[in-house]
């Protein structure tokens, strides 16, 4: 009777925390980038979607001058190649106030890093976990 207990109480600790996990809680705006930065590095779809909100909108003018605009799911779709990208991306910038933040991405690419974006990202903490609710984005030669 005991193991089976034990069972139980296992079982539902592990949907405990799977639920959790599947909240997927930032802490900081810096720990929500940083599952962007992870997206965008890895070719992970799963990251956008764990960083931004739903609701979210990404914007921003790529290489050739073009106008993009994607929902999160799209961009999520977009980013979900599972191929690496040799690219520098740091966060250059962080501004929080209360349970707003803004938080500035400097992508670079190529010879002696020459190409790249610069990403501004507002994010939001609700509920106890930061995430991203937008971004806009401008492609830069250096």
């Amino acid at each position: 009777m005991l193991s089976r207990q034990l069972k139980v109480v296992a079982v539902a600790m592990s949907l405990l925390l799977s639920v959790k996990v599947m909240a997927h809680e930032f802490g900081s705006p810096q720990e929500a980038v940083n599952s962007y930065i992870t997206a965008v590095k890895t070719g992970s779809g799963e990251h956008i979607k764990m960083a931004f909100l739903e609701s979210a909108s990404i914007q921003y003018f790529n290489e050739e001058g073009s106008y993009k605009n994607y929902t999160r799911d799209a961009f999520a779709d977009l980013v979900d190649s599972g191929s690496e990208w040799n690219a520098t991306i740091e966060i250059t910038d962080v501004k929080v106030t209360g349970n707003a933040a803004n938080a500035t991405v400097k992508f670079s690419w190529g010879k002696e890093g020459k190409k790249g974006y610069v990403d501004y990202l507002n994010l939001i903490n609700h509920n106890g976990s930061w995430h991203i609710t937008d971004k806009v984005a401008q492609y830069v030669e250096r």
